[in-house]
């Protein structure tokens, strides 16, 4: 199956106009008809996921965080991004990364069905999710919830809240959504937060859960799912790690 075929019906779902003006969605290595046999899915665009892939004979790596956001001002090949351009392109590996389009339409509708949740709707900024918890739970058990739900070590939040009814999230770096909840929803779920972020949500009485950008791994699974459907090719999940280490 060529690559371009593949790039296809991602952008079937996942249309590159709907991403931020800012991003670099799209193809990033490669050529469009190379034959593609193996495929895997990382969330991370880097080093160790690209060689992930090469040990385990892909030929395609797909990816949510754009290799190309990074600004490249040389391609040196002892530095990191040059390492990566020299390898994919030894290595035979086409590179395609979908992430503020895969964001406006799965990204936060997947991390709400982990939650189990209903009436689920698409915020005012057009990347933001809100939804309703199928069962009210109070502040600390709602905490609990999103732990185990994403399989979190750790999280942080601020706020208080009695119980926890209506939510709403941004996977990522989505905190300064938060002023757009106010008084609309029990929590707000997103990551990368700041001490600001912490300070606004104790005044206006919000529960913030920051359950950090990692968070997004879901992606992985959930991506290889839906694609399975629609690509004769073999895909496999890449490892993923966290970038963080939590004590």
């Amino acid at each position: 199956m060529k690559a371009k075929h593949i790039i296809d019906i991602i952008e079937k779902h996942y249309p590159l106009s709907l991403q931020e003006k800012w991003d670099k969605c799209g193809l990033q290595i490669g050529h469009q008809d190379q034959e593609i046999h193996k495929i895997m899915i990382s969330l991370n665009a880097d080093n160790f996921s690209l060689k992930e892939a090469i040990e385990k004979g892909c030929d395609m790596l797909i990816t949510h965080h754009p290799f190309l956001l990074d600004p490249i001002t040389n391609i040196d090949k002892d530095d990191f991004m040059g390492q990566f351009i020299f390898q994919a392109i030894e290595n035979k590996v086409v590179v395609y990364s979908s992430h503020t389009a895969l964001d406006k339409v799965s990204m936060n509708q997947w991390l709400l069905e982990e939650l189990g949740v209903q009436d689920i709707c698409v915020g005012e900024d057009g990347i933001s999710y809100y939804a309703t918890l199928l069962q009210s739970m109070s502040m600390n058990d709602f905490i609990r919830h999103v732990q185990k739900a994403y399989h979190l070590e750790h999280l942080k939040y601020a706020g208080q809240v009695d119980q926890v009814k209506k939510i709403a999230i941004c996977g990522g770096s989505g905190a300064d959504f938060l002023q757009d909840y106010y008084e609309k929803v029990d929590a707000y779920i997103t990551g990368d937060t700041k001490y600001r972020h912490a300070k606004n949500a104790f005044d206006h009485h919000i529960l913030l859960i920051d359950i950090n950008h990692h968070a997004e791994n879901i992606m992985v699974s959930r991506l290889k799912q839906l694609l399975e459907k629609e690509v004769d090719v073999e895909i496999i999940e890449g490892s993923s790690p966290d970038y963080y280490h939590y004590l």
